[in-house]
Protein backbone atom coordinates (compact mmCIF):
# COMPACT_ATOMS: atom_id res chain seq x y z
CA UNK A 1 0.00 0.00 0.00
CA UNK A 2 3.03 2.30 0.30
CA UNK A 3 4.68 4.38 -2.35
CA UNK A 4 6.58 7.52 -3.29
CA UNK A 5 4.10 10.33 -3.80
CA UNK A 6 4.69 13.60 -5.66
CA UNK A 7 2.60 16.42 -7.04
CA UNK A 8 1.72 15.98 -10.70
CA UNK A 9 3.40 19.28 -11.57
CA UNK A 10 6.83 17.86 -10.66
CA UNK A 11 6.52 15.27 -13.46
CA UNK A 12 7.99 12.42 -11.42
CA UNK A 13 6.87 9.33 -13.28
CA UNK A 14 9.51 6.80 -12.28
CA UNK A 15 12.20 6.43 -9.58
CA UNK A 16 14.98 7.78 -11.83
CA UNK A 17 13.08 11.08 -11.96
CA UNK A 18 13.82 11.52 -8.25
CA UNK A 19 17.54 12.13 -8.94
CA UNK A 20 18.53 15.53 -7.61
CA UNK A 21 15.22 15.91 -5.77
CA UNK A 22 14.37 16.31 -2.10
CA UNK A 23 12.47 13.32 -0.74
CA UNK A 24 10.71 13.53 2.61
CA UNK A 25 10.16 10.41 4.71
CA UNK A 26 9.27 9.50 8.31
CA UNK A 27 12.81 8.51 9.28
CA UNK A 28 12.01 4.79 9.28
CA UNK A 29 14.92 2.54 8.18
CA UNK A 30 12.69 0.19 6.19
CA UNK A 31 11.42 3.11 4.12
CA UNK A 32 14.97 4.16 3.31
CA UNK A 33 15.49 0.60 2.10
CA UNK A 34 12.28 0.76 0.04
CA UNK A 35 13.46 3.94 -1.64
CA UNK A 36 16.97 2.59 -2.25
CA UNK A 37 15.55 -0.54 -3.87
CA UNK A 38 13.24 1.47 -6.10
CA UNK A 39 16.04 3.77 -7.22
CA UNK A 40 18.39 0.87 -7.93
CA UNK A 41 15.68 -0.84 -9.98
CA UNK A 42 15.71 2.22 -12.22
CA UNK A 43 19.47 2.72 -12.50
CA UNK A 44 19.92 5.17 -9.63
CA UNK A 45 20.94 4.95 -5.97
CA UNK A 46 19.94 6.46 -2.65
CA UNK A 47 22.79 8.96 -2.78
CA UNK A 48 21.20 10.54 -5.86
CA UNK A 49 18.40 12.05 -3.75
CA UNK A 50 18.36 14.34 -0.74
CA UNK A 51 16.51 12.63 2.11
CA UNK A 52 14.71 14.83 4.63
CA UNK A 53 13.13 13.46 7.80
CA UNK A 54 9.69 15.09 7.92
CA UNK A 55 8.19 12.70 10.47
CA UNK A 56 4.67 11.72 9.54
CA UNK A 57 3.82 15.18 8.19
CA UNK A 58 4.07 13.89 4.65
CA UNK A 59 1.39 15.98 2.99
CA UNK A 60 2.35 19.29 4.67
CA UNK A 61 5.95 18.70 3.56
CA UNK A 62 4.80 18.04 0.00
CA UNK A 63 2.32 20.92 -0.21
CA UNK A 64 4.76 23.45 1.28
CA UNK A 65 7.57 22.50 -1.07
CA UNK A 66 9.80 21.29 1.74
CA UNK A 67 9.94 18.00 -0.16
CA UNK A 68 9.43 17.36 -3.87
CA UNK A 69 8.32 13.82 -3.14
CA UNK A 70 7.50 11.81 -0.03
CA UNK A 71 8.21 8.18 0.77
CA UNK A 72 5.61 6.35 2.83
CA UNK A 73 2.32 7.64 1.45
CA UNK A 74 -0.57 5.22 1.11
CA UNK A 75 -2.19 5.06 -2.30
CA UNK A 76 -5.44 4.36 -0.47
CA UNK A 77 -5.36 7.50 1.69
CA UNK A 78 -2.84 10.33 1.20
CA UNK A 79 -3.41 10.42 -2.55
CA UNK A 80 -7.14 10.83 -1.97
CA UNK A 81 -6.64 13.59 0.60
CA UNK A 82 -4.32 15.46 -1.75
CA UNK A 83 -6.75 15.23 -4.66
CA UNK A 84 -9.55 16.58 -2.51
CA UNK A 85 -7.41 19.50 -1.41
CA UNK A 86 -6.71 20.44 -5.01
CA UNK A 87 -3.30 18.82 -5.43
CA UNK A 88 -3.22 16.39 -8.39
CA UNK A 89 -0.58 13.79 -7.66
CA UNK A 90 1.17 10.63 -8.74
CA UNK A 91 2.45 7.70 -6.70
CA UNK A 92 5.08 5.07 -7.44
CA UNK A 93 4.17 1.84 -5.67
CA UNK A 94 7.08 0.10 -3.96
CA UNK A 95 6.17 -3.37 -5.21
CA UNK A 96 6.28 -2.17 -8.81
CA UNK A 97 9.93 -1.14 -8.45
CA UNK A 98 11.84 -4.05 -6.96
CA UNK A 99 10.48 -4.39 -3.43
CA UNK A 100 9.11 -7.93 -3.01
CA UNK A 101 5.38 -8.10 -2.27
CA UNK A 102 4.80 -8.25 1.46
CA UNK A 103 2.00 -8.31 4.02
CA UNK A 104 1.29 -4.65 4.67
CA UNK A 105 -0.72 -4.80 7.90
CA UNK A 106 -0.25 -7.51 10.50
CA UNK A 107 -1.06 -8.18 14.12
CA UNK A 108 2.02 -8.58 16.31
CA UNK A 109 2.05 -10.56 19.54
CA UNK A 110 4.75 -11.87 21.83
CA UNK A 111 5.32 -15.60 22.08
CA UNK A 112 4.57 -15.50 25.82
CA UNK A 113 1.22 -13.87 25.12
CA UNK A 114 0.37 -16.47 22.49
CA UNK A 115 1.21 -19.26 24.90
CA UNK A 116 -0.60 -17.82 27.91
CA UNK A 117 -3.65 -16.33 26.21
CA UNK A 118 -4.12 -18.44 23.11
CA UNK A 119 -7.91 -18.61 23.42
CA UNK A 120 -8.21 -14.83 23.70
CA UNK A 121 -5.90 -14.29 20.74
CA UNK A 122 -7.86 -16.77 18.64
CA UNK A 123 -11.13 -15.05 19.56
CA UNK A 124 -9.77 -11.62 18.71
CA UNK A 125 -8.40 -12.75 15.35
CA UNK A 126 -11.67 -14.50 14.51
CA UNK A 127 -13.66 -11.36 15.31
CA UNK A 128 -11.33 -9.17 13.26
CA UNK A 129 -11.45 -11.51 10.28
CA UNK A 130 -15.24 -11.67 10.51
CA UNK A 131 -15.33 -7.87 10.40
CA UNK A 132 -13.15 -7.72 7.30
CA UNK A 133 -15.22 -10.35 5.55
CA UNK A 134 -18.40 -8.45 6.43
CA UNK A 135 -16.86 -5.26 5.00
CA UNK A 136 -15.99 -7.08 1.78
CA UNK A 137 -19.56 -8.37 1.52
CA UNK A 138 -21.24 -5.04 2.38
CA UNK A 139 -18.93 -1.99 2.13
CA UNK A 140 -21.76 0.48 2.78
CA UNK A 141 -22.67 -1.15 6.08
CA UNK A 142 -18.99 -1.17 7.03
CA UNK A 143 -18.73 2.56 6.34
CA UNK A 144 -21.88 3.17 8.38
CA UNK A 145 -20.33 1.35 11.33
CA UNK A 146 -17.04 3.22 10.92
CA UNK A 147 -18.81 6.59 10.76
CA UNK A 148 -20.85 5.77 13.85
CA UNK A 149 -17.72 4.87 15.81
CA UNK A 150 -15.63 7.78 14.48
CA UNK A 151 -17.97 10.59 13.36
CA UNK A 152 -15.03 12.96 12.83
CA UNK A 153 -13.85 10.98 9.81
CA UNK A 154 -14.48 12.23 6.28
CA UNK A 155 -16.86 9.62 4.92
CA UNK A 156 -16.15 10.52 1.28
CA UNK A 157 -12.41 9.96 1.78
CA UNK A 158 -12.99 6.67 3.59
CA UNK A 159 -15.46 5.53 0.94
CA UNK A 160 -12.96 6.08 -1.85
CA UNK A 161 -10.23 4.40 0.17
CA UNK A 162 -12.46 1.41 0.79
CA UNK A 163 -13.21 1.18 -2.90
CA UNK A 164 -9.48 0.93 -3.63
CA UNK A 165 -8.91 -1.56 -0.84
CA UNK A 166 -11.76 -3.82 -1.88
CA UNK A 167 -9.70 -5.27 -4.71
CA UNK A 168 -6.83 -5.92 -2.32
CA UNK A 169 -8.98 -7.56 0.32
CA UNK A 170 -10.92 -9.75 -2.09
CA UNK A 171 -8.39 -10.31 -4.88
CA UNK A 172 -6.62 -13.59 -5.74
CA UNK A 173 -5.90 -15.26 -2.42
CA UNK A 174 -3.09 -17.17 -0.79
CA UNK A 175 -2.65 -19.72 1.93
CA UNK A 176 -5.17 -22.20 3.29
CA UNK A 177 -8.16 -22.09 0.98
CA UNK A 178 -7.08 -18.63 -0.20
CA UNK A 179 -9.05 -17.19 2.74
CA UNK A 180 -8.75 -13.59 3.92
CA UNK A 181 -5.96 -13.33 6.48
CA UNK A 182 -4.12 -16.48 5.44
CA UNK A 183 -0.51 -16.18 4.35
CA UNK A 184 2.17 -18.18 2.58
CA UNK A 185 5.77 -18.91 3.49
CA UNK A 186 7.11 -17.95 0.05
CA UNK A 187 6.06 -14.33 0.47
CA UNK A 188 7.56 -14.09 3.95
CA UNK A 189 10.76 -15.82 2.82
CA UNK A 190 11.25 -13.46 -0.12
CA UNK A 191 10.60 -10.38 1.97
CA UNK A 192 12.81 -11.71 4.76
CA UNK A 193 15.67 -12.29 2.31
CA UNK A 194 15.24 -8.73 1.05
CA UNK A 195 15.35 -7.40 4.64
CA UNK A 196 18.53 -9.36 5.32
CA UNK A 197 20.08 -8.03 2.13
CA UNK A 198 19.22 -4.49 3.22
CA UNK A 199 20.61 -4.95 6.72
CA UNK A 200 17.22 -4.56 8.36
CA UNK A 201 17.29 -7.90 10.20
CA UNK A 202 20.07 -10.36 11.12
CA UNK A 203 20.80 -13.15 8.68
CA UNK A 204 20.19 -15.83 11.31
CA UNK A 205 16.64 -14.72 12.09
CA UNK A 206 14.22 -17.64 11.70
CA UNK A 207 11.64 -16.22 9.29
CA UNK A 208 9.42 -19.30 9.51
CA UNK A 209 9.13 -18.87 13.28
CA UNK A 210 8.23 -15.19 13.00
CA UNK A 211 4.74 -15.57 11.56
CA UNK A 212 1.64 -17.73 11.73
CA UNK A 213 -1.86 -17.68 10.35
CA UNK A 214 -3.10 -20.62 12.43
CA UNK A 215 -5.59 -18.42 14.28
CA UNK A 216 -7.35 -17.37 11.08
CA UNK A 217 -10.63 -19.27 10.72
CA UNK A 218 -11.53 -20.47 7.25
CA UNK A 219 -14.89 -19.34 5.86
CA UNK A 220 -17.65 -21.87 5.67
CA UNK A 221 -18.32 -21.16 2.00
CA UNK A 222 -16.71 -19.02 -0.70
CA UNK A 223 -13.35 -17.77 0.58
CA UNK A 224 -12.17 -14.19 0.29
CA UNK A 225 -8.53 -13.31 -0.13
CA UNK A 226 -5.80 -12.16 2.18
CA UNK A 227 -4.59 -8.61 1.48
CA UNK A 228 -1.07 -8.17 0.18
CA UNK A 229 0.97 -5.12 -0.55
CA UNK A 230 1.29 -5.61 -4.11
CA UNK A 231 -0.24 -8.22 -6.31
CA UNK A 232 -3.65 -7.41 -5.23
CA UNK A 233 -3.47 -9.36 -2.15
CA UNK A 234 -2.04 -8.15 1.39
CA UNK A 235 -3.14 -6.53 4.67
CA UNK A 236 -0.98 -8.26 7.11
CA UNK A 237 2.93 -7.06 7.49
CA UNK A 238 5.17 -6.06 10.10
Amino acid sequence: LLGVMSLAETAIGRPADLAGRTVGYPGIPSQEAFLATMLEADGRELGDVELVNVGFDLLPALFSGRAEAVMGAYWTHETILADRQGYPNTILRVEEWGVPPYYELVLVAGEETLAAREEEVAGFVAAMVEGYRAAIADPTAALDALAAASPELDRDVEEEGLRLLAGVWSGPGEGRGAAFGTQVAARWDAYGAWMVNRGLIPADLDIAAAWTDRFVPLPAATPAASPASGTPATPPTG
